[in-house]
């Protein structure tokens, strides 16, 4: 049996690829393209293309390390194993920030939806009803967690199929002005300039953000070794079709400058276009719970990051304690706590709350796929760059984990030379001196080398076939 820290690995294969998806989808795609299409106009698709690009070499390159490692907070582990416990504490700081910061955009997002049908509703109520629920559910057992974000993911992916379908008939039949033509006719396919397709940037990061999850999962997965293989090679493709196919079709099927005028998600839009009120009111319903299972993903993956760091000493170790369902409890009432947060925000700045957070989590999720390629390559070079050795290695190596660490760069350019969207490397940046103060203060005294827990796993690796 695999050493798990005392997690369940009560996860099956079929949970564990649907979450590779399902954490994903969020909000970000289903309302925060709009906001990024506003902002770049047609040309949001390159964003979308080098995202998804990244995406999938970052994925590939954690593949790899979680597959010969499958433990609970795994790319905090493997910077630890690469630059020192340091690196390691800072990585797996930094992550569960974006997933509160993300979380809290997310239910931000949850009650402006609501307002589709109750133009007057608070919209810091809904959000605060949801994190209450997710954080009593993540209380009792990994198995509800999972079921959950099955169900929540096949109903994301059947509102994206069906937008897809409508959207790409609308511009075939050219109906209320879908067509091709909306790439290039309103104002051309860079009609914001460079400076918005570099704004949108952060949006479209957040729009990807999350997959890596699925390797957090690892320390509650039966049989990792086939299950994070599985769920890796299929999330490249169901992306590319996921996100970029339903980019493309909402750029045939509106005029970007129609959708500057709207506040609502454009998947909602299109069906009200098409004279489907029933349908827009349907999808709507179904974009609310992407978001409401994004934030269960989120307090799921930065509860299990709290409690990998605990038990390596980095914070107290309190939050290392297990309930009798084999939970982190504590993990899960602190990470609910700080994105609470995100409430008290809503209700203070309900017009503005989306934007801001969202890009505040941006240079979180960058710094993890930087950590992870530089990881991958570290490790890697160590086995002496063989591939032979390894049970699921990247392809093409050394050349993807650079060339992925090289558009991560670009990237991280754009967001700074936007002045909509550096507060994302501002508060990524606070939020970095203060982790780095935690580790002097508190975590270089307390940590611990899991080296037992390590060599149990080695043992148990060389088990297997």
């Amino acid at each position: 049996m695999l050493p798990n820290q005392g997690l369940r690995r009560a996860l099956g294969p079929r949970q564990v690829q649907l979450l590779s998806i399902g954490g994903v989808i969020g909000v970000g795609l289903f309302y925060g393209a709009g906001v990024a299409l506003k902002l770049a106009g047609p040309a949001v698709i390159v964003d979308y293309v080098l995202g998804g690009i990244i995406v999938a070499i970052v994925m590939r390159a954690l593949g790899e390390m979680t597959v010969e490692e499958p433990l609970a907070g795994s790319f905090s582990r493997f910077a630890n194993q690469s630059f020192g416990e340091m690196w390691g504490f800072l990585t797996g700081g930094m992550w569960w920030f974006f997933w509160v910061a993300t979380v809290m955009s997310e239910l931000a997002a949850i009650g402006l939806l609501i307002q589709y049908w109750f133009v007057s509703f608070p919209p810091w109520i809904p959000g605060f009803i949801a994190l209450v629920l997710f954080v009593i559910s993540n209380l009792f057992s990994v198995e509800v967690f999972g079921e959950l974000e099955f169900w929540f993911a096949i109903l994301k992916i059947l509102a994206i199929a069906s937008f897809m379908v409508l959207g790409l008939l609308m511009a075939i039949m050219a109906i209320n002005g879908a067509g091709l033509s909306n790439l290039w006719t309103h104002g051309g396919f860079f009609p914001q300039g460079l400076s918005g397709v570099l704004q949108a940037v952060s949006l479209v990061v957040l729009g990807y953000s999350g997959v890596e999850t699925l390797a957090v999962t690892a320390g509650e997965t039966g049989r990792p070794y086939e299950a994070i293989p599985q769920a890796v090679s299929n999330v490249s493709w169901r992306i590319a079709i996921l996100y970029i196919g339903s980019i493309a079709v909402m750029l045939m099927a509106f005029s970007w400058t129609s959708l500057a005028g709207h506040h609502m998600s454009p998947y909602v839009l299109l069906f009200a276009k098409a004279g489907i009120p029933l349908a827009a009111t349907i999808v709507n319903v179904i974009i609310i719970s992407s978001g409401l299972s994004s934030s269960n993903t989120g307090l799921y993956g930065g509860s299990r990051m709290l409690f990998s760091m605990a038990k390596d000493g980095y914070l107290p170790g309190v939050l290392n304690h297990l309930s009798r369902y084999k939970v982190p409890k504590l993990a899960v009432l602190m990470t609910g706590l700080g994105m609470s947060f995100g409430i008290v925000i809503t209700y203070l700045a309900p017009n503005s709350v989306y934007v801001w957070i969202s890009s505040a989590s941006a240079f979180a999720a960058i710094w993890t796929w930087s950590m992870i390629l530089l990881s991958e390559i570290t490790l890697r070079r160590r086995k002496g760059g063989k591939a032979a050795s390894l049970r699921y290695p990247l392809p093409l190596w050394p050349v993807l984990p650079i060339a992925g660490l090289v558009l991560l760069a670009l990237m991280l350019g754009a967001i700074m030379m936007s002045p909509l969207t550096e507060v994302s490397v501002w508060s990524g940046i606070i939020w970095l001196g203060f982790l780095v103060m935690w580790w002097f203060l508190y975590s270089k005294k307390h940590s611990r080398q899991q080296q037992t827990s390590e060599n149990g796993l080695k043992a148990a690796n060389k088990q297997l076939p």
